[in-house]
């Protein structure tokens, strides 16, 4: 499996859930972490699995990824499977509808990507972190379970 990691990260925290997912990734094949500002539409193109992530700010996507993604050519992942993830803080039920992943996902549908697993959000504390306790294992654990949902389907 030739998979691709993307992220943005402010504080680090994103940046050491995006590893530990790459870690996991790396054991099923060739993986490659991308931080947002140097991806290109090329890193998009013949890959198994593209995983995205970033914090989310203001109940919204960064400022730094919006023209990133934007960017990118419509429909430039045709069909490639896709997950998306965030770093935040503890929010209620309510506004948790409101995360980074949530939004990743749509654009990475928009992408043409399809998504494998549900958009997941892993827990800051305050809102410059650092991560929870458990929350790198936890992604390492949402990584497997991507990796086995993969497999389900070949």
């Amino acid at each position: 499996m030739n998979s691709v990691v993307v992220h943005y990260s402010k504080y680090g925290n994103t940046q050491r859930i995006a590893e530990s997912i790459a870690g996991v990734l790396g054991s099923a094949g060739s993986v490659r972490l991308i931080p947002m500002a140097q991806l290109t539409a090329a890193d998009l193109e013949s890959v198994d699995l593209v995983v995205m992530g970033c914090p989310t700010h203001r109940m919204n996507l960064p400022e730094a990824v919006r023209p990133v993604l934007a960017g990118l050519p419509r429909r430039i992942m045709h069909g490639t499977p896709a997950a998306a993830f965030d770093t935040s803080y503890k929010m209620s039920a309510l506004l948790s509808r409101f995360t980074a992943a949530r939004k990743l996902a749509r654009k990475l549908r928009k992408l043409g990507g399809k998504l494998v697993l549900s958009p997941e959000t892993f827990h800051v504390e305050e809102s410059e972190g650092p991560l929870y306790d458990g929350e790198l294992e936890r992604a390492q654990a949402w990584a497997a379970s991507i990796c086995r949902r993969l497999e389900a389907s070949v």
